[in-house]
């Protein structure tokens, strides 16, 4: 079994350092919710901006609960199902869309920011951000990684890039779907299964598409946990039904999926080794 599972002081140091990190950040998407809710307020079907709004409500659903902040999940969640609907139907709820954007910004800001927020001078002296994608492609790939992340959401994939380097795990990052196909097909990987931990909603090509093009196009060659905030019973068993090794819905509890790390490489070393097949 890989022995590079972190302790729980380590995990929990770093959820305490990037959940600062986080409430550092979420009022940049506050201001932005709350431009969205103008531009909602002078024209309310207009499909760039509310498609625009679903996006930011799938990035808070999907990470806000993993930094300790359940409550802004699911609040992001609830409207996020509406803003789906506005996707189909232009004349739901038309004449309140405005408004309930602006009101979640507002509990946005008090779930996570609270009252006089001032952010800590720890959090403000942090690294700053590297690029999600290029921070990725610079970790130790000079032979295949232990894992690829398939995420678009640069916040989440900091909370994976810190558990992850703390401990000795190697990866690659993609943030869009088309850019993961391409970067995925060329990829060397000798007699290992790297793991891909995969978001279904991607920019360009979803999720569940890219899968199912690398069964097609590399077989055998990768193993895929699909990551995302789409946690339906349709999903999962889509997924399952598709070779998937696992389903985590986010939000993710940090030290449950590092603990399940070292056992999906362990599965995949196996598979690798005995000629059997774990990948999808």
């Amino acid at each position: 079994m890989d022995s590079r599972t972190p302790s729980n002081a380590q995990t929990a140091e770093a959820l305490r350092v990037l959940r600062e990190r986080y409430r550092v950040t979420i009022a940049n998407t506050v201001a932005a919710l709350r431009r969205l809710s103008a531009q909602l307020a002078v024209i309310a079907s207009a499909p760039e901006v509310v498609e625009a709004l679903r996006r930011e409500l799938h990035r808070v659903h999907g990470s806000a609960g993993s930094f300790g902040f359940p409550e802004a999940s699911k609040l992001a969640a609830e409207l996020e199902e509406a803003a789906i609907r506005w996707v189909t139907d232009p004349s739901l709820d038309a004449d309140r869309r405005a408004a309930m954007t602006a009101d979640f910004a507002n509990a946005l800001e008090a779930c996570v920011l609270g009252a006089n927020y001032t952010p800590s001078r720890e959090a403000l002296q942090l690294e700053p951000r590297r690029d999600a994608t290029d921070s990725g492609r610079t970790e130790r790939v000079e032979s295949c990684p232990d894992l690829i992340i398939v995420e678009d959401d640069a916040t989440f994939v900091e909370m994976l890039r810190y558990a992850l380097e703390s401990s000795g795990f190697t990866f690659l990052h993609y943030a869009t779907g088309p850019e993961a196909l391409d970067g995925l097909l060329a990829l060397s990987i000798g007699h290992r299964v790297p793991i891909i931990l995969l978001d279904v909603d991607l920019p360009g090509l979803d999720g569940f598409t890219l899968h199912e093009r690398l069964r097609v196009e590399r077989p055998g060659a990768f193993a895929t946990v699909f990551l995302t905030a789409r946690g339906g019973e349709a999903e999962q068993l889509r997924a399952y039904r598709a070779g998937a090794i696992d389903y985590v819905p986010k939000p993710v509890n940090l030290r449950i999926l590092m603990a399940k790390i070292p056992s999906w490489l362990e599965r995949c070393r196996r598979g690798a080794g005995g000629g059997g097949s774990t990948a999808a």
